[in-house]
């Protein structure tokens, strides 16, 4: 329903096991070296376990597309059964013919005299249980028999056990050790943390074609804490926040949507049993309540108060002792208390509202990592004169891997996916190596600076970035090759070649060929190679002009926003689509919004209707085409 819309080829979020949608997270690396390994050492017994939704049968079948094809697979899937039942479902998977009478020593026979067949031509076999806490005790002993079928030097049948936690707890059992003794590798797969929530999400997104993503920076906080980092929980519920985006036409899942969907997948403790337990006890405290009503008037008419009055007349307060409080303080008291407490329920949504996008959108370029969740002060922070366009994210000392100034030089490979190795003896490999002289820091920094006309003092008294923001050329960090491309302006590479830096400057891009300028020669590289060889956080220009590079969404008003009206109509008039009919306002409404959207949409950006560096550089490109350096033409 959501896909055309979200510009999806199938749905990111299905809880099928389908291993082209697995996300290696540290743990699964992990739980597959242990798979990986056992199998190749010829151990009996290899344990995978997890919570339900982690990911384990994903990750089975994963396993089973990396095997060699000397290897036959016999994967039960339906653990629910007897010792007869085991011995037969092996024969059907391993196509051995059987009768339908046969005793379970004659079973066991036949699958002997297959595995050794079968090793003698040099094939190995892999048994996969899935489900496994459900086999029963006499059905594991079966399993544990089949492991004495051997030679004298290696086991004909290798067993992989995948199962729930209560899996080692069936293995811990003091009439199952010999089973135990025989385990040679076992790994328990966990939930993801929240740092990879972010990169699992969009790994799928990417997976079904999506070009942006969709979610904010609050609703993966809200997916993180309401699926625990299950896996199969995540599926779901971004799975039912898409379908409320869509039915809400947003352009961007927020975290009410997220919210919204899990009160409608997941059974909480409020809609189920904790529902009673809460009534009860609120039923509990209600009673209480009348209960000390009623001897508080009993104390009331019986002249303790006039008592109690009469007692702290007389005697002075104490230190440690609370002095009494009049009606007045304590219904201010009483007040503050109740406002606190709702301002505390309520802070999430009131973030909802003004959700900041995932870390690639272009407006989370001008502002810090950390949420604000009062809208003045996140205004306050937006229009901060002191703040420097892309700093979050960006220093030219990031170009310099032996800088120390407080700012991680973080490798490209810890920012995503993993890229292939590249290949160290290419021709375009062979020219970085007899070019280490010309591709250093400060020749890249004013070789791609001559390109915005702009020259670096001899003698750099400030940073570069510093000094090229007096001459109105801004520095931006550059993550990865899609944010690159959406950037679109000639960018700073820092490429490896056997061990060592080089800094390249890429000022084209077509298809799957690119062209680099390395010191003052240009090369055709291929766009693969580029990806492989990147090492650190790219650094690329841009040239705010008049209209100036000021965070705006829609609510804010601002004295920027008149120019910036007029030079989004301006783009818009480019490429023929509607444009805006007031251009004095201040505010930036809801029709800024949706025009800016459009155009987002459009070409592919981060499509979140707000306007941030990402959204000032399309514009900036479309009005002035001859006079912006990109890596391609986007005009149609």
């Amino acid at each position: 329903m959501y896909l055309k819309y979200f510009g999806l080829t199938e749905r990111p979020f299905s809880i099928a096991p389908d291993p082209h949608y697995l996300y290696m997270s540290a743990r699964h690396k992990e739980a597959m070296a242990h798979l990986s390994y056992g199998l190749s050492q010829g151990g009996c017994f290899i344990v995978l376990t997890g919570e339900v939704g982690t990911g384990k049968t994903t990750l089975c079948r994963n396993l089973l597309t990396d095997l060699p094809d000397n290897v036959d697979v016999s994967l039960i899937l339906n653990a629910n059964i007897n010792e007869q039942e085991l011995l037969q479902t092996i024969c059907d998977e391993l196509k051995i013919d059987y009768d339908s009478d046969s005793s379970q020593k004659q079973l066991l026979d036949k699958i002997n005299s297959h595995l050794l067949a079968t090793f003698a031509d040099n094939r190995h076999t892999v048994l996969i249980i899935d489900e496994a806490q459900l086999l029963s005790r006499n059905v594991l002993e079966s399993i544990r028999l089949l492991t004495n079928l051997e030679t004298t030097k290696s086991k004909l049948l290798q067993i992989i056990l995948i199962g729930q936690p209560e899996l080692n707890d069936l293995l811990s059992r003091n009439d199952l050790r010999q089973l135990a003794q025989r385990v040679t590798a076992r790994y328990h797969l966990g939930p993801l943390e929240r740092s990879e929530i972010d990169d699992y999400v969009n790994f799928r997104l990417g997976v079904a074609g999506c070009k942006q993503p969709l979610f904010s920076r609050q609703a993966l906080n809200k997916l993180h804490s309401l699926s625990d980092g299950i896996p199969r929980k995540i599926n779901v519920l971004a799975d039912h926040a898409l379908l409320s985006t869509y039915s809400k036409t947003q352009s961007m899942v927020d975290s009410k949507n997220v919210k919204q969907s899990a009160q409608e997948v997941f059974i909480s403790s409020e809609s189920a049993g904790g529902s009673l337990l809460t009534k009860v006890n609120r039923w509990w405290a209600l009673a209480a309540a009348l209960v000390m009503l009623n001897i508080g008037l009993w104390w009331w008419f019986a002249g303790g108060q006039s008592a109690d009055e009469s007692l702290l007349a007389q005697q002075p307060v104490q230190a440690g002792e609370v002095a009494p409080i009049d009606a007045a303080e304590n219904t201010a008291i009483t007040e503050l208390t109740i406002g606190e407490d709702a301002a505390a329920d309520n802070g999430d949504e009131a973030l909802a509202d003004g959700d900041l996008p995932a870390e690639e959108s272009a407006d989370a370029d001008n502002v810090t990592d950390d949420p604000v969740g009062d809208s003045d002060a996140l205004t306050t922070i937006l229009r901060s004169d002191d703040i420097v366009p892309g700093s979050v994210v960006v220093s030219e000392e990031l170009l310099d891997e032996s800088a120390d100034d407080g700012i991680p030089n973080i490798p490209v490979a810890e920012l995503g996916p993993p890229t292939p190795k590249y290949d160290p003896d290419t021709e375009f490999g062979r020219v970085l190596e007899t070019s280490a002289d010309i591709t250093g820091r400060t020749a890249a920094l004013r070789n791609l600076g001559s390109a915005w006309d702009v020259e670096l003092p001899e003698t750099l008294i400030r940073s570069a970035c510093q000094e090229l923001e007096g001459q109105g050329v801004v520095c931006l960090g550059v993550s990865n090759w899609r944010q690159m491309l959406r950037f679109n302006r000639p960018t700073i590479l820092v490429l490896e070649q056997r061990e060592q830096l080089h800094r390249v400057i890429l000022f084209n891009v077509e298809g799957e060929q690119a062209q680099v300028l390395v010191g003052d020669n240009v090369h055709t590289v291929s766009v693969s190679e580029l990806q492989a060889r990147w090492a650190r956080k790219a650094l690329t220009f841009w040239r705010p002009g008049y209209i100036g590079n000021e965070f705006l969404q829609q609510g804010l008003s601002s004295s920027a926003v008149p120019r910036v009206r007029g030079h989004l109509n301006k783009a818009l008039t480019q490429v023929n689509m509607p444009i805006l009919h007031e251009l004095e306002s201040t505010e930036f409404d809801l029709d800024v919004a949706q025009r800016t959207f459009a155009l987002q949409t459009r070409f592919g950006i981060v499509a979140d209707g707000k306007i941030g560096n990402e959204t000032y550089l399309l514009m900036n490109e479309l009005v002035a085409p001859d006079t912006t350096p990109v890596l391609q033409r986007r005009i149609p």
